[in-house]
């Protein structure tokens, strides 16, 4: 099994896509993630304020950390606090994710989804699409 990787960038901003709300960063940020994994690329942005999550599919075309990564500091560099790129051999065996994320110092969660990609759920509460990008 070829391991999968998350790009993360966590942003110095805390937001709202929904209220058009955007500020400094408190107690959790706003990501940028792509995930790379066995079942195509994604691109996940997720909105601290509201824990609004955006997933897109990048279709079958392989997608290398490189690319994620700049294409996060060409996008968001203004905003970008800081970048981590994660590898995890099983994204569902928990204590492996755990090890990982520890290793980063990551404190949130990695959260699996059935339609094949997994995003970095930074406190664990319930993030769930509430708006559409214009």
């Amino acid at each position: 099994m070829q391991a999968s990787v998350l790009v993360l960038a966590l942003l110095a901003t805390e937001s709202s896509y929904k209220s058009a709300i955007e500020r400094p960063a408190g107690r959790l940020a706003d990501t940028v993630q792509f995930w790379l994994g066995s079942q195509g690329p994604w691109r996940i942005r997720t909105y601290a304020i509201d824990h609004d999550i955006h997933i897109h599919s990048l279709g079958t075309a392989p997608v290398e950390p490189d690319f994620a990564q700049a294409h996060i500091t060409k996008h968001f560099g203004d905003a970008l606090d800081r970048q981590h790129v994660l590898s995890f051999a099983d994204p569902a065996d928990a204590e492996a994710v755990r090890r990982v994320l520890d290793q980063h110092g990551l404190s949130g969660t990695l959260e699996v989804a059935p339609a094949g990609f997994a995003f970095y759920n930074p406190d664990g509460n319930k993030y769930r699409t509430q708006s559409e990008p214009k």
